[in-house]
């Protein structure tokens, strides 16, 4: 097969992929901004008859929503920096073990990702309800970040074992320290798996509704707002993929940033 038709086939493969991702966004989409008569219909079509933004208007200001947006966008950061600066030191203290003793590390930090999210939320609460740390975006991130942090530790396992040890070697050798090694080696050459980290643990914190409802009932994030939406708010499920709308722009935002820094021969240079 020449090179051309398998390209075409690769392309039309992505397209399919493409297509089945982005239906149900565009679906939403189209329930946020159509008027009541093209949705609540036995056959609503997928093109609007007319365009309405009066959900986004109840959204942005009957909802307070800047305050919600805010919590979310608080506590998804301090995830990604709690994750990050223990799982950092976490994982590269794994990756240098020896691979059975580092076996049994990773299985342990698994644990708590077999127990359903709903029977550890309760201690996790009492517990950051104890501290004093409850309806507050802290608090939130401190409880989602205790059940982010073993996965988030697991890609950057993999991230430090991507770098050859030798290179770290080969700086102690030139008379660096442990730590000048790892931080002018080991860590640079590990960013791409990094970053995949930060984008990971923000974005459990972004969509996580379970611990959020529990600890921050007063102080919603925004998956929490969108369900008391869906459940007795203004405006129904038509106002709700509205708020699901707005939840997408910074996360593509995020992307977006991260994105060029996502390479996979960023350690090309080094290794040659």
């Amino acid at each position: 097969m020449s090179n051309k038709p398998k390209n075409l086939l690769w392309y039309i493969a992505l397209g399919i992929v493409c297509i089945f991702v982005l239906f149900p966004i565009y679906l939403i989409l189209i329930v946020a901004i159509s008027p009541p008569s093209d949705i609540f219909r036995p056959n609503p079509a997928l093109i609007p008859s007319s365009i309405t933004l009066s959900r986004f208007y109840i959204v942005l200001y009957q909802y307070n929503f800047a305050r919600h947006l805010y919590i979310s966008l608080e506590a998804a950061f301090m995830v990604s920096g709690i994750c990050m600066g223990l799982g950092i030191p976490a994982a590269y203290t794994i990756s240098r073990m020896p691979k059975k003793a580092s076996y049994l590390v990773i299985i342990f930090l698994f644990i708590t990702q077999m127990i359903p999210e709903i029977q550890i939320g309760v201690p996790i609460a009492r517990t950051i309800i104890g501290l004093g740390l409850e309806d507050t975006a802290l608090g939130v991130a401190i409880a989602q970040s205790s059940i982010a942090l073993p996965m988030i530790t697991y890609i950057l396992v993999g991230a430090f074992r991507s770098v050859p040890t030798r290179l770290s070697e080969s700086a102690r050798i030139d008379g660096a320290t442990k730590l000048e090694a790892f931080l002018k080696v080991d860590l640079p050459l590990s960013l791409t798996g990094i970053y995949v980290g930060v984008i990971l643990a923000w974005l459990f914190s972004w969509d996580e509704f379970v611990l959020a409802s529990i600890i921050s009932p007063l102080n919603e994030t925004v998956p929490v707002l969108i369900y008391a939406n869906i459940t007795r708010g203004i405006g129904g499920i038509p106002a709700a993929d509205a708020f699901s709308i707005i939840l997408m722009v910074p996360v593509i935002a995020l992307v977006l940033i991260l994105q060029k820094y996502l390479r996979s021969n960023i350690m090309a240079g080094a290794l040659k």
